[in-house]
This record gives structure tokens, sequence and C-alpha cells, in this order.
């Protein structure tokens, strides 16, 4: 039995989304990458929303590319990655000025979510050769939602009622029972009021972790993504792709 996983940051940890290729599925919540690893190791596929391969000198082009896709409706859910530089300084200020020769500046909202870059590349780099069989690499649910979408972004933001209707009947088109799915994980991770392990706010993040692990399974061994050519002067200094992986293929 083959094991597809779409992982997304959730509050203050990472929600996993688990489905197989019998068409089981399960989720859970993790505390850190490393966690989240030693539970799941043996997926055959691992799709996550967070940047893996780092430039060194520019833009990435996934990120360019995944804007222009997205257009003037959910291009602004994409942020450009910091270079590798910007993302291992110690603050937004450091962070700005190695890149200040460069054409584009760290926005805040991409400075948020630096530390959950800095623990996934130090998570490569501390687990490397000893991944396996484990093909895990970078998605972008925006991008997911775009291409089960025939090449059409969301109308509607995901945080609205009207957004997560749209995204749930698209889901709804692959995934056996993903209102229902989506109903128990929201119950069980943010309904508790004693005890909420995801923010209500957060309801989003299911709907993203769930797309991701849609498109593990479904998007084959040689799986569509942006760029659609290979940028070799912005490669990762450390070898890891930069792409954003998305399923159906999107002419």
């Amino acid at each position: 039995m083959s094991k597809y996983i779409g992982v997304d940051w959730a509050s203050n940890g990472w929600f996993a989304f688990c489905l197989t290729d019998r068409d089981d599925a399960n989720m859970d919540f993790y505390p850190s990458i490393y966690n989240l690893w030693h539970h799941q190791r043996d997926a055959d596929r691992l799709l996550i929303d967070i940047p893996i391969g780092l430039s060194s000198n520019g833009k990435r082009a996934c990120d360019i590319e995944a804007k222009q896709a997205l257009g003037s409706k959910r291009g602004n859910s994409v942020f450009y990655t910091p270079i590798r530089e910007g993302v291992e300084a110690q603050n937004i200020k450091e962070a700005k000025q190695a890149q200040k020769a460069l054409d584009f500046s760290v926005q805040n909202q991409a400075w948020a979510i630096v530390p959950r870059i800095q623990e996934v590349d130090e998570f490569f780099e501390m687990f490397a050769g000893k991944i396996g069989d484990t093909d895990i690499r970078e998605t972008h649910p925006e991008i997911c939602f775009w291409a089960l979408n025939d090449g059409e972004p969301m109308t509607h933001g995901k945080k609205t009622e009207e957004g997560i209707e749209e995204r749930l009947g698209l889901l709804s088109n692959h995934l056996t029972d993903a209102r229902g799915l989506y109903e128990e994980a929201v119950e069980t991770f943010t309904e508790p009021e004693w005890a909420p392990v995801i923010g209500k706010s957060g309801r989003d993040d299911i709907l993203d972790a769930m797309v991701a692990a849609l498109t593990a399974r479904e998007c084959g061994e040689n799986p569509p993504r942006l760029p659609k050519e290979s940028s070799p002067e912005y490669d990762d200094v450390r070898g890891r792709e930069m792409e954003i992986i998305f399923w159906p293929n999107i002419d």
C-alpha cells in the first residue's frame, strides 16, 4: 500500500493529511518537521507548502511563474522567497540588507515563514542520505487548486466561507468524502474549546494539506511543476530543486 502526505503549517505546528492508493485517509498534527518525519517516514511522497530550494542571487523562477499563473485574483498568496543569505539572517533588517542589491526586498509575510523555511532546510541537512525512498517536494496549495480548476485561480479568498466551499467542491471531484474528512479535521483539531490544536482561523490550512496530499497521490513519477523551464542560474547551492509541484498538467 502506497502512502501520500500533504503538509501545511497550521497555527503552531505541521498539519499532515495522509492518503493511500486505496483511498484510505487519516490526519494528524506534529510540533516539528522532525516529529512528523519520525512518524511518517514510510510515505512514498510528501508534498509540503514551504520553500525548499533557495536561490542565492534572485527571485525563484517558480515563484515568478506562480504569481503569473494566479494573476491579480490570488497572486498575492505567493511571496517571493528570500535568498539563502536572507533566510539565514538574524532579523528582517539583516535580511533586507542581504537583498539590497537585488530587485526585490524581503516582504513581512515572507519573513514570517522564515523560521519554517529554516526548520525544513535544517531537516534536509541533518537527514541527508537518510530519507530513503520518500520523495519530498515543495508545492503551493493555490497552485494546486488552480490546476484542479483547469488553470483558473480561485475566485474567493481561502479564509471566506465562499472560498472554503469553492475549494471543497474541487476536492470532492477527486477525493472520496472530501467534505466529511474536512469536517472531521475541523472538529478534531480546531473545535475543542478547552485545547484547540489549530486556531479556528486556520481551517483553510486543513484544505491546503488535503489538496497537497491529493496532488502527491495523483501527480505521478514526473509531476508537472513550475518553473516549466529550468533556471540553472538560480540553482540552490545545496542542490535542492526550486519548484512547485501541481496536478493535473496545465499547458
